[in-house]
């Protein structure tokens, strides 16, 4: 079977994250525990990312796993944002949140299982919304507070850099993505080689924040 440009840099965007998983596991011991979320999330991305390109390579859909990798994404990084307290609410609202973009999570899942080529992408841009409103305040806070002179200095800081660039442009394909299957498949591809791309800077900055939380 012959694989196209786009498709070939699609399936090499799990490089990145193979790369943080690697670093994660290398140094699990030395991890700050503030930091250990963001390593199970890469671990879970990479398990996500292998059995997502088996199926493709078998011929077979997919589509099923992405709602269950976006909700323990979300529970991640909110345990994440939790351990370093930005923001203070997180400590005893985030499992509502939780619950919350699980539900409708299996609510979409429900209404789209007689259309299965549609993408779940109801929660997908939940989740954009609410994690570029969760960054949005610790960049508030960190840029208030006193004692944080070097932000860049900072894991969170280059997590959250990443999430912002990956999420906003997260919001917009998955605004389009439903109408692009069946307008081209060309735009389709594109569609998905720049997420591949912003991927692959998330996974990036992610490894850079692990590797930063090492020296400390």
């Amino acid at each position: 079977m012959r694989y196209s440009t786009q498709q070939i840099l699609i399936l090499l965007a799990i490089l990145p994250t193979i790369g943080t998983a690697l670093l994660a596991g290398r140094n699990w011991r030395r991890l700050p525990a503030a930091m250990r979320p963001l390593a199970m999330l890469s671990f879970f991305a990479l398990l996500t990312e292998v059995v997502s390109r088996i199926l493709w390579f078998l011929k077979l859909s997919n589509l099923f796993i992405w709602p269950i990798y976006i909700c323990v994404e979300f529970a991640l990084l909110l345990e994440l944002y939790n351990r370093a307290g930005y923001p203070a609410f997180l400590q005893k609202k985030r499992w509502y949140l939780i619950i919350g973009l699980v539900g409708l999570a299996s609510l979409e899942a429900g209404l789209r299982s007689t259309q299965p080529l549609l993408i779940d992408n109801a929660v997908r841009l939940v989740e954009s919304l609410l994690l570029i409103g969760l960054v949005l305040l610790y960049y508030h806070h960190s840029l208030q507070a006193i004692t944080e002179q070097h932000i860049w200095q900072q894991p969170l800081f280059w997590v959250s850099t990443g999430l912002l660039f990956f999420f906003v442009g997260n919001f917009l394909i998955y605004t389009f993505i439903n109408f692009a299957l069946f307008y081209s498949q060309q735009f389709n591809y594109q569609l998905w080689l720049v997420h591949a791309g912003l991927n692959s800077v998330l996974y990036c900055l992610y490894a850079y924040a692990i590797w930063i939380s090492l020296r400390k």
